[in-house]
Parts: structure tokens; sequence; C-alpha cells
């Protein structure tokens, strides 16, 4: 009886094996071969048709998750395709030009609108000379990467670096100069071709003088294509709160500069 007793404890206790080790490896198998879906962004644009963007979290997860925290609340419908350059054309400009970004209470529900915590807010740069090391993605034909301020006439690298928030420029060929300096963080996965038609056929707006054109590499739009609804398929992944801080004010900036120096 004791021996038909441990033959059955010896077999359970087999059987036990052969299952853990099966999940083991099916789990195994199935993390090789399961696709990773990442999200995808879509934008139309009035009389033009539809633009689809594929976003890497796994290169630049702040930015994408602020790319779609703003998306889901709307903060892209109706805003433009306003200009080119050589190398790029930029998106998601609003069509007052000086109007303000993205204010925190937006992305994050526990920030009470028009309060002194609601700041209109800027996201750190993830880009190698920003010691983000893990975003290695180039800046390739289709790539889509977050705009950001240059005051580097000011010497203020770190406000640089720091200054994007929702303006986007899409790469209609390669440039590497962008590579490792700004953060590229999606790609163009259909309707490129759309892209290629504004960027050749938009009629752009002449300088209103010398010094205007010398100042910007940016050739505007005359007829801003509009963007008229974006939204993003997560494909049912919760992505997190973005981490932000408040925008860098360049002109108190110059002005406590001259304040040194000028006395009234």
């Amino acid at each position: 009886m004791k021996e038909k007793l441990k033959i059955g404890i010896g077999v359970v206790s087999i059987l036990i094996l052969v299952v853990l080790i099966g999940l083991v490896i099916c789990n195994a198998v199935r993390a090789v071969t399961e696709e990773v879906v990442n999200p995808v962004a879509t934008f139309e644009v009035q009389d033009y048709g539809t633009i689809k963007m594929e976003l890497y979290p796994e290169y630049a997860p702040n930015t994408v998750a602020n790319f779609i925290a703003l998306i889901n609340k709307g903060f892209y419908n109706n805003k433009v395709i306003f200009g080119k350059d050589e190398g790029a054309i930029y998106m998601a400009r609003d069509t007052a030009e000086d109007a303000q970004g993205p204010k925190r209470s937006l992305i994050d529900e526990s920030v009470e609108a028009d309060s002194e915590e609601d700041y209109a807010y800027e996201i750190n740069g993830e880009f190698i000379a920003n010691d983000f090391q893990e975003n290695t993605l180039r800046h390739d034909k289709g790539i889509i990467s977050l705009n950001r301020s240059d005051y580097s006439s000011y010497g203020l690298t770190e406000e640089s670096y720091n200054s994007g928030s929702y303006r986007f420029s899409v790469m209609m060929d390669e440039n590497t100069s962008l590579n490792g300096v700004y953060c590229a963080f999606g790609k163009v996965i259909e309707g490129f071709d759309i892209l290629e038609k504004i960027y050749k056929e938009a009629e752009v707006k002449a300088p209103e003088s010398e010094e205007d054109a010398k100042e910007s590499t940016i050739q505007e739009f005359s007829n801003m294509p509009i963007i008229t609804k974006a939204s993003v398929e997560t494909y049912n992944v919760n992505y997190t709160k973005p981490e932000v801080h408040e925008a860098f004010d360049i002109q108190s900036y110059i002005n406590d500069l001259y304040s040194q120096y000028i006395s009234y």
C-alpha cells in the first residue's frame, strides 16, 4: 500500500513538473513571437486626406505619452500645417501665431484650470545630447520629431533642450544633423504622399522683409492646411501621465538682462 502511495505521489509530481515546464516554454515562445503593437496616431487634413503615424514609446516614452494625452484632449484639432524648410514639413501650430502652448490642466485633472499651478508647460528632450541615451532613433525620411526652441545665442543649452511641448515636424528626407539633438518619436506609415503634395505644391508666403528672411529658415505657407481632427489608437495600453515643467519665458529673461544694464 505504501509502495503504491509512493508511486502515485511520484506520478503526480512528474505531471506537475511537466505542466510547469510547459507553461514556462509557452510563455517564452509567446514572448518571442507575440508582436508588440505600438500606438498609431491619425491626423485628418482638410482637403487633403488622412495621415497615420506609428509612435515609438520604446525610444521616447514621455514624449509619446505627452503626444497621446494631447491628442485625446482634442488639442491638435484645428491646428495647421504651417511651413517647411529644406528637409522637413512643420505641423501643429495654432492659427494665432503667438498662441500659448498647452497648459497643465489639459493633461492633469488634478490641476485646477487657471490656477497658479496651471502654467504653460514643456517637457524634457529625450535625446542623447540631453543625457537620454535610450533614444537612438535616426531622423530618416518619414520620421516625426518634436520641435523645440533654440536659445544658443544666449548660451541657454538646458532651456533649449527642454523646451519642446507640442509642435512637431516630419522629415521629408534624411536629416542626420538632427540625430541625437532633437527627439524623434514616431514615423508616418500612411499618407506620406499627402505631405509630399503639400510640401511641393502649397504656396509659400513671401517674407515681409529681408530681415525676416534671414531670421527664419522656415517658409510659411500662404494657405495653411488645417488638421481638422486627430485621434490615437493605443490598443488597450494605458500610457502614463507625462512629466512636465513650467515653460521657459525667454522674453522675461531678456528683459531681466536689459534691466541689469539700463536704468530709466
